[in-house]
């Protein structure tokens, strides 16, 4: 946020005074406006370009759906969209009440390579997600870090191009070298700001990978519990060990198992 907050800020200020008040205004607006939860899906749908299930992807996610309200999973209601021209099997979860689906899962489910129970826990782990507030500011935080994302694609696209040089890999992978080298110079010719500011650059390209993949496996374990709770455990583990048993996999699958599956009341006896 503070990179896309720069680069902003650079922008507003190569342009026009008026232009550069301008974007930066409403930016700040359309950023407040996801934030308090309006306008999410619209946004959705022009970033992640995804539009809403058609009749075929409907019927074929009734079964399913038909669980997931069995369950009260869907009280209160969320939209799906379906993101054309992703083949694999993707479920993600996008701010307070939106849940993205793959048309890959739709044809999986439609060809029957999917069991209606192991679909309805692959939404459900989505639905998860947004209950437990996990991705409650994704829409505003992504928007405000398009400059960001920019700035990644050109990066990934320079990155592509030196990954062909052996020499260029070798620094990245060493980079912490370079790291104490700056900071021990910075302290040696008495500027120990800039030593610092360089080693705490390099410092972040590792903490920042390793902090995201430690709340992204966290974020999942919770929703894995929030899916094991709600009785669909057994149906994410057959969806899970159909795939490539990774240590991963295999940890995620013990921890559902590790719930306990709950009991349902007996309406005979709860009957007047």
């Amino acid at each position: 946020m503070v990179v896309s907050t720069l680069i902003t800020c650079v922008v507003g200020a190569l342009v026009h005074p008026v232009a550069g008040a301008a974007l930066f205004v409403v930016g700040l607006v359309t950023f407040g406006v996801l934030l308090s939860g309006h306008g999410e899906s619209l946004f959705v749908r022009v970033l992640a370009r995804a539009r809403k299930p058609r009749d075929y992807a409907l019927a074929a996610l009734r079964p399913a759906i038909a669980v997931l309200e069995e369950l009260d999973l869907v009280s209160p209601p969320v939209q799906l969209l379906v993101r054309d021209g992703q083949t694999g099997v993707r479920v993600c979860a996008v701010g307070r009440r939106t849940v993205v689906i793959s048309q890959g899962l739709v044809e999986a489910i439609a060809n029957g390579r999917i069991r209606p129970d192991e679909a309805a826990a692959l939404l459900a782990h989505a639905i998860g997600r947004i209950r437990l507030g996990q991705s409650r500011y994704d829409v505003a935080l992504e928007f405000w870090m398009l400059p960001y994302g920019l700035l990644q694609s050109v990066a990934r696209g320079v990155g592509r191009v030196i990954g062909w040089f052996p020499m260029a890999a070798f620094a990245w992978r060493v980079r912490f070298i370079t790291g104490a080298v700056a900071l021990v110079q910075g302290f040696t010719d008495g500027q120990a700001a800039f030593g610092l500011i360089g080693a705490g650059v390099v410092a972040l390209s590792y903490a920042v990978p390793w902090a995201e993949q430690r709340a992204g496996l966290s974020g999942e374990d919770e929703a894995d519990r929030f899916v094991a709770a709600a009785g669909l455990g057994d149906a994410l583990c057959r969806f899970l060990e159909r795939g490539r048993r990774s240590p991963r996999v295999l940890q995620r699958v013990h921890g559902l198992r590790s719930v306990p599956t709950p009991v349902a009341p007996d309406r005979a006896v709860l009957a007047p």
